[in-house]
């Protein structure tokens, strides 16, 4: 077989693979109303990715800590009343501006409704920690952002937060759970931290195996951060644009 041949086929194997991932979660989300398990499943998880970014964003348009988690509850029974996850399609672009217009519209409608009875009327979609995401937000306000890029760089953070809990979850399947919390730094790009030599006398590994241990986390790290961002993009080739975007949103000062 040609390299030609080669690279057709791990393009067409990629294809194959990316065909059972690309808006998954997006999909799963809007079929049955979330009343099927596996749908319920899938919007709970979309639900809990999102719900901070969103948080953020309306606490960044001047929404008080209660107010903004009780919205951000509303939209998301309100995305399930009106079939909201099923409407998205992969054409009209990122799952996440998707979302955040959404909001935007549920948020115009709101102030125009008379608010009387209490929003939500007292039902809860998913669980979350307020006062966890309150201590998140109150860290971030040092910056002058508008609510707009607030909710990107939340989106881009709570997505490589979830990364890093896939590759623990891995490391940890296969009883290497220390190593992760010793390596984690080294692949997150912490500052700080002891050369190879020395974290190698530690663990009682030479400074050539633990930059290999790196190497092979970093792929690893790689690849689900790719498999995140799969989730919720239309084809392959923007996998790599919105890696790219994601950085880019991290590295702003």
């Amino acid at each position: 077989m040609s390299n030609q041949d080669d690279q057709a086929a791990i393009r067409a194997a990629d294809a194959a693979r990316f065909r059972t991932t690309q808006w998954s979660v997006v999909l799963r989300a809007g079929g049955g109303h979330g009343d099927e398990p596996e749908a319920r499943a899938a919007l709970e998880a979309l639900c809990q990715a999102y719900w901070y970014p969103l948080h953020a964003y309306l606490r960044r348009r001047g929404c008080r800590p209660e107010e903004a988690q009780d919205l951000t509850q509303s939209f998301f029974l309100h995305a399930i009343d009106v079939d909201l996850i099923a409407r998205a399609r992969r054409e009209k672009g990122r799952f996440r501006s998707y979302l955040l217009a959404s909001l935007q519209n549920f948020l115009a409608k709101q102030r125009r409704r008379d608010h009387a009875r209490k929003r939500g009327g007292g039902a809860t979609l998913i669980a979350v920690d307020a006062l966890a995401a309150e201590e998140k937000f109150a860290a971030e306000l040092a910056d002058l952002r508008t609510p707009e890029a607030q909710f990107e760089r939340s989106w881009a953070f709570a997505l490589l937060e979830r990364v890093f809990t896939r590759l623990g979850v891995d490391y940890a399947r296969a009883g290497r759970a220390a190593l992760y919390e010793r390596l984690r730094p080294y692949v997150a790009g912490t500052t700080g931290q002891p050369g190879h030599a020395a974290l190698g006398a530690d663990l009682g590994m030479s400074a050539n195996a633990v930059g290999v241990a790196v190497h092979r986390m970093r792929q690893r790290y790689g690849e689900l951060l790719r498999e995140e961002i799969a989730q919720t993009v239309a084809t392959p080739e923007e996998v790599e644009s919105e890696l790219a975007h994601l950085l880019k949103v991290v590295a702003a000062p």
